[in-house]
């Protein structure tokens, strides 16, 4: 792995570190939303969740769109194959988690031969807590 992608990666871990910024993903992951949806559903003040979207925006991980007064955030795909199947796993265990699903269960994602995110369930192995398999 190169610089470049480690440090895109050490970037996408630190936007994660926040149960904040993961609550925010997993409500944008159906697709974009306003400033004010997100403060409603996660209990927070409208400041504090600009903040969080400014640093996921920073980082690369949500775009903005702005409609007339209105500002409508949503998930921006990370260009790097690595950051991308660890987006994935984070968009499917929350995913999983409002539906009241096991995260053990193999997510629905359509093979692409770039994504080794299928091999990753291949054995009859289950974590004991979330693991994630940078392949």
């Amino acid at each position: 792995m190169n610089e470049s992608s480690l440090a895109n990666l050490g970037t996408l871990f630190l936007a994660l570190s926040d149960t904040t910024r993961l609550k925010l993903i997993g409500l944008m992951a159906d697709g974009e939303v306003s400033v004010g949806y997100l403060a409603e559903s996660i209990g927070e003040s409208q400041p504090k969740v600009s903040r969080h979207l400014a640093y996921l925006r920073t980082a690369g991980l949500v775009a903005t769109r702005r409609d007339g007064k209105h500002i409508f955030y949503g998930l921006e795909w990370p260009s790097d194959d690595v950051a991308g199947n660890v987006m994935a796993a984070v968009i499917w265990s929350k995913s999983a988690e409002r539906q009241n699903t096991s995260v053990h269960q193999k997510p629905p994602v359509e093979h692409d031969e770039r994504n080794t995110y299928d091999v990753a369930y291949v054995s009859d192995y289950v974590p004991q807590e979330i693991e994630i398999y940078l392949l």
